[in-house]
């Protein structure tokens, strides 16, 4: 899902860096003291712990030691207006976001003294402000506020600059700028320096009156909100979100929506971070359905869109995707590519990432990890996945990386529309605030994952799209006979088409597949019968009076590392509003032309023959459903031996419909 929220002030960098100034000398010692007194550090506690293990000790030494030591992080400015008030902007304490590392926020005053926000009094989340006190605290000292003000002027920005404590910079009220969202209000302009953590401060003029709360910077200008629209703010909540809603696979689909919500007042914090979500969630998968439903009869599977999944199937055996093209308005197979990274005990991990924040990944386990041993533990399958891919903690640019997510906070069971099973794990990352959602599920070598990338308050809107998402993935099992009689035996994440297949074979003799509409009882003179050989299959959607179903589309058997193979394919009638080559294709093989004339041919160094071995249906016209073979041979084989070997498999392969 590509989410982005349309930012109050979009465009605009919330106090970013900038160049630092020299502290102004313009106010007098009084008026800097009484404002030094009034203004706070907005601080919350750095994370108590951390689950992650690293392949070395993390370079701390870097971090400036007043950092390192400090048990907080600062990432804001307050300032008291009253003997119990305080103003910030909005976007400092941000309502809308419950991380489940950062819970709890707190002012700083300069001797060190930290004082936990207690009740929430009025906020404006499109305005950008809040109003609120502080338990065991009251004031002394507080800044008057002034509505009027005169371009020209000289004013202070005032604020926790980089979190080094209070710093006021003088600058020039130099206009006003409409809010960028519906230009509802204006925002004061001015040249005074602001930096990262100067957020919410005050702008004040030369008697140190509060005219603005410092809310944003961009090219150099300080954007601050008018002490005038803070007044307009009653004894309410106010939260304004405007937000575009799109679905990965719907590239060119998208909704803008506004999330409009009053709180009453006052209330602590959290609870209304609680209420906020409780009440944002409804909205989103509201106007996510609405998308999705949106699409009416051209949402997969319905609809002309979706005849080509309908008909077609991936002969890859790693995670694919239905997908909406923008090519054409029709839905598509993709072809992913992935990156492919050897392991310990020839272990392989492949990855590949459609999507910004999305990762489609595949993992061959090691010789001395079982599929138990995955299926078990949830750690097991990410540190294999750490092991092929290096993600790092940097520290500047000494990158340091992790080998284990340790634990996950939460595991969860999915089965998706089409009876496939689901395991759904979330992992978090303490040191960025951010969580790793897997949904994996068992494959014959080890496991295939779909994972996500999100902020830790941002983990349930991830999820809906996830468990969405896995409905539209096409997936393929591939593995040796050992690999598969362990896949089939005692997984409780078998999916539902795989749950009658029987599997069994003896070596160098034969080898029986019973799976529902066919079966197979092979020799050994078609392939070396033993536990290397490769069997794959894949699958696709077939249109039934009581659905849509998945079920095998294609079985391959191979001898491992050797060009000796031969592959069973079900095929459906396409239908006629298909593109032309589908159409062609299937007469093809209603007519029995090449490569289905069970005339032998040489490719690629092997020896290939096919033929269709069974149509369902009375007559060419009529032929709704039909069955292909295909069989190969390392180098040149004699075409009288060719044919033979290739009858011999024909009886072997029963078509039980």
């Amino acid at each position: 899902m590509k989410k982005l929220f349309i930012l109050l002030l979009a465009g605009f960098v919330a106090c970013a860096t900038g160049a630092k100034t020299t502290q102004t000398k313009s106010l007098s010692k009084d008026l800097k003291n009484l404002v030094n007194e009034s203004c706070f550090e907005v601080v919350v506690n750095k994370p108590e712990k951390d689950t992650l293990t690293y392949e070395k000790e993390l370079p701390w030494h870097l971090i400036p030691y007043n950092i390192r030591v400090d048990k907080y992080y600062s990432i804001g400015t307050a300032f008291a207006i009253s003997p119990t008030e305080l103003l910030t902007a909005f976007h400092v304490l941000d309502l809308k976001t419950d991380s489940l590392i950062y819970k709890d926020f707190y002012i700083r005053d300069s001797q060190g003294n930290v004082y936990e926000i207690d009740k929430i009094l009025a906020f404006d989340s499109n305005r950008d402000f809040i109003r609120f006190t502080v338990k065991n605290k009251t004031f002394t000292k507080y800044l008057k506020l002034k509505e009027a003000y005169s371009i020209g002027d000289s004013v202070f920005a005032v604020g926790n600059a980089y979190g080094e404590g209070i710093v006021m910079r003088q600058g020039e009220l130099i206009g006003t700028y409409p809010e960028p969202e519906d230009g509802k209000f204006n925002l004061l302009k001015s040249s005074s320096d602001v930096n990262f953590g100067n957020s919410g401060g005050p702008l004040i003029d030369g008697q140190a009156n509060v005219i603005g709360i410092v809310i944003q910077r961009k090219d150099n200008i300080a954007y601050s909100l008018p002490v005038s629209e803070v007044k307009k703010g009653s004894d309410k909540g106010i939260f304004h979100v405007r937000m575009n809603f799109g679905f990965t696979l719907l590239p060119e689909k998208t909704i803008v929506k506004d999330f409009d919500d009053e709180i009453q007042l006052p209330k602590g914090y959290k609870e209304i971070k609680k209420l906020f979500n409780e009440r944002f969630k409804k909205f989103y998968v509201a106007t996510m359905d609405e998308l999705l439903k949106g699409q009416g009869k051209g949402m997969f599977p319905e609809g002309e869109e979706s005849l080509i999944p309908l008909f077609d199937f991936t002969d890859s055996y790693f995670l694919q995707v239905n997908y909406l093209s923008k090519d054409n308005n029709k839905w598509t197979i993709s072809n992913i590519e992935y990156k492919e990274t050897k392991i310990h005990g020839n272990g392989v991990v492949r990855m590949a990432n459609p999507d910004k924040r999305l990762l489609f990944i595949d993992i061959s386990r090691p010789d001395d990890i079982s599929l138990q041993d995955m299926l078990n533990d949830p750690k097991v399958g990410m540190k294999l996945v750490l092991e092929g891919q290096s993600i790092t903690r940097d520290f500047g640019d000494v990158k340091t990386r992790i080998l284990s997510l340790g634990d996950p906070i939460a595991v969860e069971y999915h089965t998706d529309s089409y009876g496939r099973k689901w395991r759904l794990c979330t992992w978090i990352l303490e040191y960025s605030d951010e969580a790793v959602i897997s949904c994996a599920t068992p494959t014959p070598e080890g496991m295939s994952a779909v994972v996500f990338v999100c902020e830790t308050s941002e983990i349930e809107f991830w999820k809906y799209d996830a468990l969405k998402l896995l409905d539209y993935v096409q997936l393929s099992y591939y593995g040796s006979l050992t690999d598969w009689k362990e896949f089939l035996t005692n997984n409780k994440l078998l999916p539902k088409a795989l749950s009658n297949i029987k599997l069994s074979y003896q070596a160098n003799k034969n080898l029986q597949l019973g799976a529902g509409s066919f079966s197979i009882n092979v020799g050994n003179d078609i392939i070396a019968i033993n536990d290397d050989v490769r069997m794959g299959m894949n699958f696709g959607y077939v249109k039934k009076a009581t659905g849509i179903e998945w079920a095998i589309r294609r079985v391959m058997f191979s001898e491992n590392q050797r060009d000796n193979y031969f592959v069973l394919i079900n095929w459906f009638a396409p239908d006629n509003r298909m593109p032309k080559d589908y159409l062609n294709y299937w007469s093809s093989m209603v007519n029995a032309e090449h490569p289905y004339t069970m005339k032998p041919f040489t490719s690629d160094n092997t020896t290939k023959v096919a033929a269709v071995v069974k149509k369902i249906g009375n007559s060419p016209d009529t032929i709704n459903k039909l069955y292909t073979l295909f069989m190969g041979k390392a180098g040149k084989v004699e075409e009288e031996k060719m044919i033979n070997d290739f009858k011999k498999l024909m009886n072997s392969i029963t078509i039980n419909e």
